[in-house]
């Protein structure tokens, strides 16, 4: 599972981050792929400066990684567009980071 989603973040391309509806097969191989934590993301995501600043989570724990990543995968169930937001402000890109990081280094 990690390495699957750290092959489709790494196999993204220029052209992988144009905005929805758009989205390529990487961009879906990686949405499919991210990990996921049981919690209430609605709640959770409220005034959550990780929404706003993804450089954040370089020093966040990893949970609030997979946090995230609920969040926007989730968000992209209700409302269309959630997931390509967050590949265009890097918020994907800071959780691919923070979970390598991780998963290379601190389990």
């Amino acid at each position: 599972m990690w390495r699957e989603a750290f092959s489709a973040a790494d196999a993204l391309t220029a052209e992988d981050r144009v905005p929805y509806p758009a989205y390529s097969d990487r961009v879906r191989q990686l949405y499919r792929s991210l990990p996921g934590a049981s919690i209430d993301w609605m709640k959770w995501m409220r005034g959550n400066p990780l929404l706003s600043d993804p450089s954040l989570l370089a020093t966040a724990p990893v949970a609030d990684a997979a946090r995230l990543a609920t969040v926007y995968v989730r968000g992209e169930r209700f409302n269309d567009g959630v997931f390509g937001r967050a590949l265009q402000d890097g918020s994907v890109d800071a959780i691919a980071a923070r979970l390598r990081t991780w998963f290379e280094s601190e389990r």
